[in-house]
């Protein structure tokens, strides 16, 4: 697996870090104490465009301690790109030669956040469905939060968001630790199932944005267009891996 994070000329060698101990992470639920809990923060940039296709996922995954480790990968989905988009995040076309399409991207994701809580900043968890869309079981979205910056803020927390997919999932990731903190002191929360009871999941209608099956998000999935083929057979679903990946990972 080959990934290319923002600012490099090539591509780099990607392969999940094993947990301690070796074998597969143990997931979160609702009975894991907080201090043992793992989460990931994440953050996309996109096309801008309807159907919003992904141009850069960056992630990190942590403990209320301190960061664990770190995801960064530019997206390759052959769409063209919003100008105010491109203005904003900065991503233009010759970034993305060499990047891994979508399919491989969201994998290796999925590999790095496995047994994870996700933590979002958006305020309709916009990454999470983006992140999600097209697998059989759709990532969960987190409650609505205020914009990233207003409350990196507002809470004084060390961080930089700059609409650069990695940064802003560091600052998400600075944030909530900041957040939970309080709350501790406030609430007395122990547990990460004291966190999920008091989120608010507001109901999202996303259906303008699904894009049928093999149509939109073919070059989202490989990063290359989509050819005219006769009728195969029905074949595994390439994000089949994926999903496995996916489950077992409650949002935060």
């Amino acid at each position: 697996m080959w990934l290319k994070p923002r600012g490099t000329a090539e591509r780099v060698p990607w392969e999940a870090a094993e947990p301690p101990g070796g074998g597969e992470p143990l997931p979160v639920g609702h009975s894991t104490p907080l201090d043992e809990a793992e989460f990931v923060a994440l953050d996309v940039e996109t096309t801008g465009n309807s159907p919003f296709l992904v141009l850069e996922i960056g992630a990190e995954r942590f403990r209320l301690s301190g960061p664990l480790g770190l995801f960064d990968t530019l997206v390759d989905c052959r769409a063209p790109i919003n100008s105010f988009a491109r203005r904003r995040h900065q991503i233009s076309r010759d970034m993305l030669v060499g990047a891994p399409g979508f399919a491989d991207a969201r994998r290796a994701f999925l590999g790095f956040a496995r047994g994870a809580a996700l933590v979002e900043h958006s305020h309709d968890a916009f990454d999470s469905y983006l992140i999600g869309r097209g697998l059989k079981q759709p990532l969960e979205h987190p409650g609505q939060t205020p914009g990233l910056a207003a409350v990196v803020a507002a809470l004084a927390v060390d961080a930089s968001p700059a609409h650069a997919a990695l940064s802003d999932a560091r600052a998400t990731a600075a944030v909530f630790r900041e957040l939970v903190r309080r709350a501790r002191e406030q609430f007395g929360w122990r547990t990460l199932g004291d966190l999920l009871d008091v989120l608010v999941r507001p109901a999202i209608d996303r259906s303008a944005l699904e894009v049928p099956r093999g149509a939109g998000l073919a070059g989202q999935r490989s990063g290359r267009p989509r050819r005219r083929e006769r009728p195969r057979p029905p074949r595994p679903d390439l994000a089949a891996p994926a999903e496995q990946a996916a489950e077992g990972s409650p949002t935060a």
